[in-house]
């Protein structure tokens, strides 16, 4: 066989075996949303603003996902095909962390990567069924949860003298749990 044969498809295998975030989202109304979800935008909080609502596929999944701006700060609430709620995000600096996590997450970075550069930090509450889905909302809207969120971070690294968008995730204390790969044409949307 030849070298550049086996090359190729030794980058093939790899490629197949990263994961790879291919998010693509469509706008859609909020009728278009199952029933139950539909339920729990209705208990938003009266000031919420510019509420968007989005169908999203990742690969193989399915979901939506409600986008509003409420306080100042930018959130967006993701719900299975049924309608319950998967997870609830805010967008947020990383200067804004505990600083323990924030360490611990840097030092990841540094121990890493040569180069690197958050471009996207986000907390991620994961949906708890103890709560009701409208009590979980209004907790982490209100500020007033006991929920420790884990963290998303999208970040450009340097790997190999090649340039990659990563998404990261971290557990509640800062520690490294997993990375994919952002597909760029993904990315516009992935910032917000």
């Amino acid at each position: 066989m030849r070298l550049d044969v086996l090359l190729i498809l030794l980058c093939f295998g790899q490629l197949a075996l990263s994961q790879t975030k291919n998010e693509k989202e469509e706008r859609i109304l909020l009728s278009e949303f199952p029933v139950a979800a539909q339920k729990v935008i209705e208990t938003l909080p009266k000031h919420c603003k510019r509420i968007n609502f989005y169908k999203e596929t990742d690969g193989q999944k399915h979901s939506f996902e409600a986008k509003f701006k409420y306080k100042g700060k930018r959130y967006s609430l993701e719900f299975s095909n049924e309608g319950i709620i998967e997870d609830l995000e805010v967008l947020t600096k990383f200067k804004a962390l505990d600083e323990e996590k924030r360490v611990t997450i840097k030092n990841y970075f540094k121990s890493s990567f040569k180069k690197h550069k958050l471009i996207k930090v986000q907390k991620q509450y994961i949906f708890n069924p103890q709560f009701e889905s409208s009590e979980f909302v209004n907790q982490i809207l209100s500020q007033k949860t006991s929920i420790a969120p884990k963290f998303e971070i999208i970040a450009e690294v340097k790997v190999d003298k090649q340039r990659e968008l990563r998404e990261f995730e971290f557990d509640s204390e800062g520690t490294f749990i997993s990375f994919r790969i952002v597909n760029q044409t993904s990315y516009e949307h992935v910032l917000y």
